[in-house]
């Protein structure tokens, strides 16, 4: 199959998860097969069985089943985009957060709950339960902070960005927004992601309709965001094959959508596009 053949069959497959979001809850990506430790070494996988959820860790060199539970509820190992990169686990691997299958019913869910687990055991440390419909987004690197997507109408992919202290137990009030942002609306559907060394930064670029990418720049340790809007419009069959990568120890974002010739780059000091 040519590169090109492969791109379009990968943006149909995205376009049917897409149009299924659109018409349930909002830009939820549901969720991954599993989830590869930053270091390579664990991997972690959760599969529904009934009315309960079987988690295993197992060694990546030895396929060794490290440690096995089973959870009570249906849960998963949480996706950040539509193309299945996986997230949940803390910087320094001792959480692993579980979230519900994906809701694409006519209304947003009533209640949403998640899991977190101590990677040690994968026993559960604390269950979460939110009045509304939610999404996983990102997890602090003190684990301190769960960042989520708040669905609020299914009339759109429109949503917020909400944070959750894990020590209080309490969802904050306020969304984090980009506070230059005249419309403070969030919109779009997230296609790829890159994360600091340090998880202090999290990149997720998004694709809007007939409007040009973005890049939301999420400060996971003070609760902040920055959208970093691309400078034209890329076809689609382009943008569901972009990823991002931090080049040059950091200091530059890469959105690389499918060739060089297609590349954005932005300064992660000033967060501006500077090529």
């Amino acid at each position: 199959m040519g590169r090109r053949r492969s791109i379009g069959f990968v943006a149909a497959v995205i376009s049917l998860t897409v149009v299924a979001a659109a018409f349930g809850a909002g830009p939820w990506p549901g969720l991954a097969v599993n989830l590869t430790a930053p270091d390579g070494t664990v991997r972690y996988a959760a599969k529904a069985v009934g009315s309960s959820t079987n988690v295993t860790a197992v060694r990546v060199s030895t396929g060794r089943v490290l440690h096995r539970a089973r959870v009570a509820g249906v849960f998963g190992i949480p996706a950040v985009t539509l193309n299945g990169t996986a997230g949940g686990l803390s910087v320094d691997g001792r959480r692993l957060i579980l979230a519900p299958p994906p809701n694409y019913d006519a209304t947003p869910s009533a209640e949403t709950r998640f899991v977190v687990l101590s990677t040690a055991t994968l026993r559960p440390v604390r269950t979460i339960v939110l009045r509304g419909d939610f999404g996983f987004d990102a997890l602090s690197p003190d684990a301190r902070t769960l960042y989520l997507i708040q669905h609020r109408s299914t009339a759109d992919a429109s949503y917020a960005v909400r944070a959750f202290d894990l020590r209080t137990g309490k969802l904050l009030p306020r969304t984090i927004v980009d506070k230059s942002e005249a419309d403070q609306t969030m919109r779009g559907f997230p296609v790829a992601r890159a994360t600091s060394a340090d998880g202090t930064w999290v990149y997720t670029l998004y694709r809007r309709d007939n409007e040009t990418p973005f890049v939301h720049a999420l400060n996971t340790r003070g609760r902040y965001a920055v959208c970093v809007d691309l400078p034209r419009m890329v076809a689609d069959e382009w943008i569901w094959s972009a990823a991002l990568d931090l080049t040059d120890g950091g200091a530059h974002l890469v959105a690389r959508l499918a060739t060089d010739a297609n590349a954005f780059v932005i300064d992660t000091q000033t967060l501006r596009v500077v090529g």
